[in-house]
This record gives C-alpha cells, structure tokens and sequence, in this order.
C-alpha cells in the first residue's frame, strides 16, 4: 500500500503522526511510506532518517497526496488539503460530531475516513489517546501564569475521567492541594471556589447541556474569585461548563476575562511534542499497519481485534448526506 505523512499545516503544530521507527515497520511489511520534506523537522528529526528507514522523500504537496492511497495525519485537513485528496483513506483525528463540515469536504474528495479518535477497544478505551498527557502538561502550562509556588496553591478539579486524572497526577506531583467537586457538590461551587487558585475542568460536557448553555461555573462565580485565580479547561468544549471559556491556539493559548487568566487550548499534548508524538507514533503504527497488510478497509472487521476496533471508526460520506454539510465559508479543523 503507498502511505503518505504529510507535513502538518495548522500554526505552530510541530507533530507528525508516524515517525522513522514506525515508517520502517512499514515500510519492512511491504509498503511503500512517502513523507513530505521537512514532516518532523520541528522535532529535529531529519529527512535522511526517513530515507534510512526507507521511505521516500516527496516535497510538492499535490504530488504526495497524487500517490496517497493511505494519508496519515493527525489534524483533519483543511479545506486547501482536502482538494490536493482524491479516492484514498484518510487515517485522521477528523471529529467530525463537532466538525460536521469535514464530512462534506471529504465526500467532495471520495475519501473514507477513519476517525482516529473514535478507534476503541472491546471496553471502550480509546487506542489513539493522549488525554492523561492533556490533564498533565494543561496544569504545568497553568503554572506560567501563578504567582504562587505550587506547594502555596488550592486547585479546584471538576471530572474524574482521563483528562482530570492528568490533572490529579500533576497536582499530587507538584504538591498543589486539589479537591475534586462530585455532581452532588455543583451546587456549592461558588464557596470552594473562594479561596482556589486554579480551577481545572476535566468534564466532558454533552451535547445538550451545551445547546442549553447550562453552566456549572457562571461568570458570577469567576467575578468572585481572589485576584491572579487561573481557569484551566482541559475538556475543551464549547459552550462549556464553565460559562466564561471559550477555545484557545498554541498561538494565543490564553485570553483574560474579567480580570482572570483563561486557559482553553485545542490540543495540549502538542505543547510537548516530542512525547506527544512518540506516543502517538507507537499507537498508531499496529493501526496503519492492520489497514495497510489488509489492503485498506474492505473486509477490515474480520482482521481480529484491532480490525474490528477499526471498522467500527470508519466514516463513509458516500453512505450518508453528505452535502448537507457544505458551508457557507470555509472554517478551519478541531485541534487534538
């Protein structure tokens, strides 16, 4: 199967999902692995390490995607990528709940997706995931903005999933005192928040709750906090719980409202990414290659545990309407 890693394009994402090691598993099964010039220069990984591992080196963005029968990448294309695609497997982070219009894009390109995000195993634990790395890295990015050591500091945590595990283990690390607020404990947010320092949200906030814009922590309650108080959204959603959060970038990570630093950003393992993108390196290589041996998705339910896990993320805009989502302008792609 040819598979291509391109360079990835959103502002200042230095991440490439498949790094020499993996280019060279695939390229030892038999596949032909075409990387775009300069893919991992960010990580300080040179070009000739992929031509040591044995891929080729492809500097013309239309010629790399003209080879594509495979595109690994980690953010949904844009929508300038999407029309260098054509009649080929789009192996992505695509999110395409939030981001409807990726699924008309795709459509317009006869491209099937796999949604990296959506591939989970028989318990439902996510293959391609790095949201401990969120909670963790969100607190030590939040600490720029104290001016307390963090032995001095109170954090608020809502959640207790992945992402606010994270969170709790860097906490525990740097000695920061924490307490995690439990639904029943909503309601009395607005006294544990008097004397917090940072609240950190790890909840992950459903669909109607955000069409209601119902909020657990209102403006109100961020007005009443100690002057230098830090919000840390890890969850990222929008609207979100926390009624003053709205999405931030690596390029402007962090915003003030009402006096009180905001911290909301798409994508924090990539303000580690060296780690980031071993991790994502070594958990997406058995994916690909599960795709690339099977000779891409037809049959990929019977191909064991890992297939099945594949099928069930799989995303064909040709088995769905999927011109309903053209947009009125172009927009731009979530961030993991």
């Amino acid at each position: 199967m040819r598979i291509c890693v391109p360079r990835e394009t959103y502002p200042l994402e230095k991440r490439v999902m498949v790094l020499p090691s993996a280019a060279k598993s695939l390229v030892d099964a038999g596949h032909d692995v075409f990387v775009q010039l300069g893919a991992a220069s960010e990580l300080d990984i040179a070009d000739n390490e992929y031509v040591a591992a044995g891929a080729k080196i492809i500097a013309d963005d239309q010629e790399l995607y003209g080879l594509a029968e495979m595109i690994v990448k980690l953010k949904a294309p844009s929508p300038q990528e999407f029309s260098l695609m054509h009649d080929a497997i789009l192996f992505s982070m695509f999110h395409s709940e939030q981001n409807p219009v990726h699924i008309y894009y795709a459509g317009l390109q006869n491209l099937v997706v796999v949604e990296m995000e959506r591939i989970r195993d028989g318990k439902q634990k996510r293959l391609i995931d790095q949201t401990d790395v969120t909670g963790e890295v969100g607190v030590y990015y939040a600490l720029r903005h104290s001016q307390k050591m963090p032995e001095d500091m109170k954090a608020v945590i809502l959640g207790y999933g992945n992402v606010a595990s994270g969170a709790i283990k860097a906490c525990a690390k740097l000695g920061i005192q924490y307490k995690i607020i439990r639904r029943s404990e909503f309601k009395f947010i607005s006294e544990y928040l008097k004397d917090a320092d940072i609240l950190i949200n790890g909840l992950a906030w459903p669909e109607s709750a955000r069409a209601k814009k119902e909020y657990v922590v209102t403006r109100e309650n961020i007005q009443n906090t100690t002057p230098g108080f830090i919000v840390l959204d890890l969850s990222v959603d929008f609207p979100n719980p926390i009624e003053t959060v709205h999405p931030t970038t690596y390029a402007n990570p962090f915003y003030l409202e009402e006096g009180r630093v905001h911290i909301s950003i798409y994508g924090y393992p990539g303000l580690v990414p060296k780690t980031s993108g071993r991790i994502y390196s070594e958990q997406v290589l058995p994916l690909a290659l599960t795709i690339a041996n099977n000779g891409g998705l037809r049959g990929i339910r019977e191909k064991g545990e890992l297939g099945r896990a594949i099928s069930r993320a799989i995303l064909d805009p040709q088995k769905c309407d999927w011109k309903q989502y053209k947009p009125e302008a172009p927009t731009g792609s979530r961030i993991e």
